[in-house]
C-alpha cells in the first residue's frame, strides 16, 4: 500500500510538471511572436508597425474582437524569413526596442525607424555575425549611439564662422519636409486634436506638418523662397523605414527644383525624463515659445555605417550658426546641437539638418511660435 501511494504521488508530480512545461512553452512562444518577432520602425517617438499590428490584433477583419489564436495568426502573417533585417532584429532585440531617449528617430528608427531603437553606444553593440548588406542597413540603421571620442574632440574645434549663405536665382531655395509627419504635441484645451496614439495624430494640421507650414509661411514673408512638402511618410503599410521614404520625397523634389539648397526635416522631440512644461519654453514678448534643438548625424551607424555619408562637419557648422544666432537674439531659445551616429538623410546636402521644435510637454501653439522665430533667425544668416 505504501508503495502504491508513493507511485501515485510521483505520477501526480510528473503530470503537474508536464502541464506546467506545456503552458510555459505556449506562453513564451506567444510572447516571442507578440513582442519580438515583429520589427518596430521609430522612436517611442513614432507610431510603429508593431503598434499598427497591435490595433489589428484587437479587432478582427469582421470588426469583432479577435481571440488568442487569431492574434497568433496575425503575428505569423507578418513573419518574413526572406528579409535579412527582420531575421536580424528577431535575434538582436536592440534593433527593435522602443526608443525612449532624446532622439527623433528613428529610426532613428529606429531609424529609424519609422525606425525606433534604443540609443545604444557603439561599443556596447555586438559585432558578431555577418554584417548586413548596405541595402539592408538603410532599412534599420537609423539606430543611433553616441559618437566616438575622436569625433567629440573634432566637434570642440568647430566654430560657426561660416561664409555668408547666399540664396539667389528663381525657384524654391529651402525644402521643409517631415520624416515623422504624425508627431503631435501636448493636448491644448483651447485647440484639441484627435489622437491615434499618445502625442500622435493623423490630423496633420495639428502635427509637425502644421509647424512646418508656419515656418514656410514666415520664410516666404521674409522673401525667402521655401517649399513645404506635406507628404505623410507614416501612412500604413510600409515596407521600409521612414527615412528611406522621406529620401524618396527629397529626391523627387530635387528633380523638380534644381534651385533647392537647404533641407530642413522638422520633428517634435520626445524625452520621458521631461516633466516640467515651464522648463521647455522661453517667454518672448510675453508669449510662451517652445525651445528647439538641431540634430546632426555622422552616419557611423551601429554596424559599420552607411555606404554614402554626409559631410557632417559642414552640416554641424550650419546648425551651430543657427543655434548661436538664436541664443544671441533670444537667450535660451535653442538647446545645444546634438550629434548622433545616424544619418537622417543628411548626405543630400551640406545644408541638411534635422530640427526638433518643441517636445511632448509643449503645445502646438508654442511650437508654431518657435517656427516664427526660427524663420527670423534663418533670415538673419541668409543673404538674399
Amino acid at each position: 500500500m505504501e508503495r502504491i501511494r508513493i507511485n501515485q504521488k510521483s505520477n501526480l508530480i510528473y503530470n503537474l510538471v508536464v502541464i506546467l512545461l506545456v503552458v510555459g512553452i505556449v506562453f513564451f512562444s506567444y510572447r516571442l511572436l507578440f513582442n519580438h518577432m515583429i520589427p518596430s520602425y521609430r522612436n517611442g517617438n513614432s507610431f510603429s508597425v508593431y503598434e499598427n499590428n497591435q490595433e489589428e490584433s484587437k479587432v478582427g477583419i469582421s470588426g469583432e474582437k479577435s481571440d488568442f489564436f487569431s492574434d497568433i495568426w496575425i503575428r505569423i502573417r507578418e513573419i518574413n524569413l526572406t528579409d535579412p533585417a527582420f531575421i536580424l532584429s528577431s535575434h538582436m532585440p536592440y534593433l527593435s526596442a522602443p526608443y525612449t531617449e532624446n532622439e527623433p528617430v528613428d529610426i532613428e528608427v529606429g531609424d529609424e525607424s519609422i525606425v525606433a531603437v534604443t540609443a545604444t553606444p557603439e561599443e556596447e553593440i555586438s559585432r558578431q555575425g555577418q554584417r548586413p548588406s548596405s541595402d539592408d542597413l538603410e532599412r534599420y540603421e537609423e539606430a543611433v549611439g553616441e559618437v566616438s571620442e575622436d569625433i567629440q574632440i573634432q566637434v570642440k574645434k568647430i566654430s560657426d564662422d561660416l561664409p555668408p549663405i547666399t540664396l539667389q536665382g528663381s525657384g524654391p531655395q529651402i525644402l521643409i519636409y517631415h520624416t515623422h509627419s504624425r508627431e503631435a504635441y501636448r493636448q491644448d484645451p483651447d485647440n484639441p486634436y484627435k489622437d491615434i496614439a499618445v502625442f500622435r495624430s493623423n490630423d496633420l494640421s495639428h502635427t509637425v506638418v502644421g509647424v512646418g507650414e508656419e515656418l514656410a509661411k514666415e520664410l516666404q514673408r521674409r522673401n525667402i523662397q521655401a517649399l513645404h512638402d506635406r507628404t505623410d511618410h507614416e501612412v500604413y503599410p510600409w515596407k521600409s523605414g521612414l527615412y528611406p521614404r522621406s529620401l524618396e520625397t527629397i529626391r523627387k523634389r530635387q528633380k523638380e527644383h534644381k534651385s533647392l539648397k537647404i533641407f530642413l526635416d522638422i520633428h517634435r522631440n520626445y524625452n520621458e525624463k521631461l516633466k516640467d512644461s515651464d522648463k521647455e519654453v522661453v517667454v518672448i514678448n510675453g508669449e510662451r515659445v517652445a525651445k528647439f534643438f538641431i540634430l546632426i548625424g555622422t552616419a557611423q551607424g551601429v554596424s559599420g555605417g552607411f555606404s554614402e555619408k554626409p559631410n557632417w562637419r559642414e552640416n554641424y557648422q550650419f546648425a551651430l550658426k543657427i543655434t548661436n544666432k538664436a541664443n544671441e537674439k533670444y537667450p535660451g531659445l535653442a538647446n545645444n546641437v546634438m550629434l548622433k551616429t545616424g544619418r537622417y538623410n543628411q548626405h543630400i546636402s551640406n545644408r541638411a539638418i534635422l530640427i526638433e521644435i518643441g517636445n511632448h510637454m509643449t503645445t502646438f501653439a508654442e511650437a508654431k511660435r518657435s517656427a516664427r522665430y526660427i524663420a527670423e533667425i534663418l533670415s538673419d544668416i541668409i543673404e538674399k
